[in-house]
């Protein structure tokens, strides 16, 4: 016989399930059997035999120099949401699935600046990794007057942009590898 003090209530506030990323296969959904530590990839469903794969996701970048009166700087833009929110940053994010990596990098430097650039003026400058599994394309524009650039205007995910004169930290260390080599004239 069972003590009624050891008997969950039903009126307590239920856990909502443990979801455990990747735990599952992406193709029929079953669970895998024996789930690898987290980190080991790719892994092997015994119940269809597809094996998934842990790919980087890209982020295409953008590096717009802009002449100013005495000198040239990039544009950079201050993050209004996590990661990093409030810090300095390149204009970038994911590419979207089929996108070109250089509409990627146009696309982004409007959504988070209000500049126009055309894709066909983005020219490869680097290509980063991390060992979050992000995978970052720099992509290069032409210099572009300060003065025939749009007034920096909040947008959906910056409170605006501003111009970087000299290499300094940014939000993530790889725009700052990045800022640091075209300041030090390593992107051509």
């Amino acid at each position: 016989m069972s003590e009624p003090g050891n008997r969950p209530s039903p009126t307590a506030p239920q856990q909502p399930p443990r979801y455990v990323r990747d735990s599952h296969c992406g193709t029929c959904g079953a669970p895998y059997t024996a789930l690898p530590p987290a980190d080991t990839w790719p892994r092997t469903c015994t119940h269809c035999g597809t094996t998934a794969y842990r790919n980087p996701l890209p982020v295409a970048v953008a590096l717009l120099p802009v002449d100013g009166p005495s000198a040239t700087g990039l544009v950079v833009i201050t993050r209004t949401i996590e990661p990093q929110k409030g810090g300095a940053a390149l204009p970038g994010g994911f590419i979207d699935h089929a996108e070109d990596w250089r509409t990627a990098v146009a696309r982004e430097l409007r959504e988070e600046t209000g500049i126009e650039a055309a894709a066909r003026d983005v020219r490869l400058a680097d290509v980063l990794s991390d060992t979050a599994g992000h995978l970052l394309v720099f992509g290069l524009l032409p210099p572009r007057p300060l003065a025939s650039l749009p007034p920096s205007a909040p947008t959906d995910e910056t409170s605006g942009y501003e111009i970087l004169y000299g290499p300094r930290p940014l939000a993530f260390p790889l725009h700052t590898e990045a800022a640091d080599a075209w300041f030090a004239g390593r992107y051509g």
